[in-house]
């Protein structure tokens, strides 16, 4: 894993998944040290402040970063059309990118998250590029108003993936994930919480037990997750 990573997705839940094998393997090749979690408000100037700055305890840092959405969602400079929410106004990323055009101390890990509804662009984007790797985390596109589908192939093989992770001891039959699917819809999250329930309850993962936990199918929304919403 490169010193420099971006992680990026319209999904909150799959976001922090992979933010966390990010940070993980980071902190591995950095010896296993712990990682340091600065806050959501924290701004570029403190970011860059940080990345110049030597730890006093530990020679080696692994910053993590977990929400600059803001700083390069490419959404976020659009004006809102009529009757939209108003969109925040995009962050000045410069700070970071100059630390990172010059170069970070082989001594720095750093991993940025970012929930935006697009693949991020951007000066920021091109700097992490440049010094390590952009990680864009898409969201499957939604069934055509034509398809006579609840979810398209792609979304149920993201959601599986999702279940295999969240429940590691249970297999749930073919029949059973697709019931599970079916009543929950695409929602990462809510699969992984129902998933490890139902885990917890039994080790068999079959139709019925997936049936006496949801026995009529609960409404949802087929919008991705997104700090908009």
């Amino acid at each position: 894993m490169a010193p420099v990573n971006l992680i990026a997705s319209p999904d909150d839940y799959l976001l922090e998944e992979k933010v966390q094998e990010a940070v993980t393997s980071v902190c591995a090749s950095f010896g296993g040290v712990e990682a340091e979690i600065l806050p959501d408000e924290t701004t570029p100037e403190e970011l860059a402040l940080e990345l110049c700055s030597p730890s006093l305890f530990a020679p080696q840092r692994v910053l993590v970063v977990p929400q600059i959405g803001s700083w390069v969602d490419v959404a976020a400079t659009r004006k809102p059309g009529r009757g939209d929410k108003a969109l925040p106004a995009e962050i000045d990323a410069g700070p970071v990118v100059q630390v990172l055009d010059e170069g970070l101390s082989e001594d720095i890990g750093l991993v940025l998250a970012a929930l935006c509804r697009d693949k991020p662009k951007g000066a920021l984007v091109e700097a992490v590029e440049n010094a390590g790797v952009l990680q864009w985390v898409p969201v499957p596109p939604q069934p055509k108003p034509w398809e006579d589908v609840i979810l398209t192939g792609e979304q149920r093989s993201v959601l599986s993936a999702v279940l295999a992770r969240a429940t590691p001891d249970v297999r749930f039959t073919p029949d059973a994930e697709r019931l599970l699917f079916d009543r929950l819809g695409f929602a990462p999250r809510l699969l992984a919480q129902e998933g490890r329930k139902l885990a917890a309850a039994s080790s068999d993962g079959t139709v019925d037990m997936v049936r006496a936990e949801f026995p009529v199918k609960v409404q949802f929304s087929k919008e991705p997750t997104h700090p908009s919403q």
